[in-house]
């Protein structure tokens, strides 16, 4: 009975953490809807200030500012920005929503994410601030995979030939020997049985 009763108190308590959140997003929208479309000029000072005061719903700030200030694909990329120097931790979630609300701008979000995060993705020619090396070959193209071409590696049989399973040449080099069985004229089958 105790157990039970204080798993019914922790699961209210848990249950009650999630109705104070700090922000409601929804709410916050709004009220940038309503400041965007009254000062469509200040547009990009909303949105810094608005996502700096809540990162939490930099989605929803950028979404809403994207559509109701009907913008190009310069004006979204420099929403991107202005969301992404307001808030650098949530710079891929910014882009990817503006992306959502004006796919035509792609190319252009793509460039401003690159020019304020240059070191992001995952590259095998980095040579660690070293100003004269050069690049590290690519390990992958080089390698040879024999499941690609079969027979045309440093295994396997050379290309044209007639092999078999196993490598096995389908054609034999030397012709077989075949020895006739003897006559025997008694019918009898074994030699050692006199």
């Amino acid at each position: 009975m105790k157990k039970t009763i204080f798993f019914a108190m922790f699961s209210t308590a848990l249950a009650v953490i999630p109705a104070h959140a700090d922000v409601d997003c929804i709410a916050l929208s709004a009220s940038v809807k309503k400041s965007v479309v009254a000062e469509q000029s200040k547009v990009l000072e909303i949105v810094s200030a608005q996502v700096a005061a809540s990162p939490g719903c930099a989605c929803e700030i950028v979404k809403v500012a994207i559509e109701e200030s009907k913008a190009n694909s310069e004006m979204v990329a420099a929403i991107v920005e202005a969301a992404s120097v307001a808030a650098p931790d949530q710079m891929r979630l910014v882009s990817q929503c503006a992306v959502a609300v004006a796919p035509d701008a792609l190319a252009a979000v793509q460039a401003v994410v690159a020019k304020l995060d240059p070191n992001s993705g995952e590259s095998g020619t980095s040579a660690k601030s070293s100003k004269d090396a050069e690049a590290a070959p690519d390990a992958t193209s080089t390698a040879f995979n024999p499941l690609d071409f079969p027979g045309q590696g440093p295994i396997g049989p050379p290309p044209g030939a007639a092999v078999g399973p196993g490598g096995i040449p389908l054609v034999p080099m030397i012709p077989p020997i075949i020895i006739a069985p003897p006559d025997n004229p008694d019918g009898v089958t074994d030699p050692d049985a006199n």
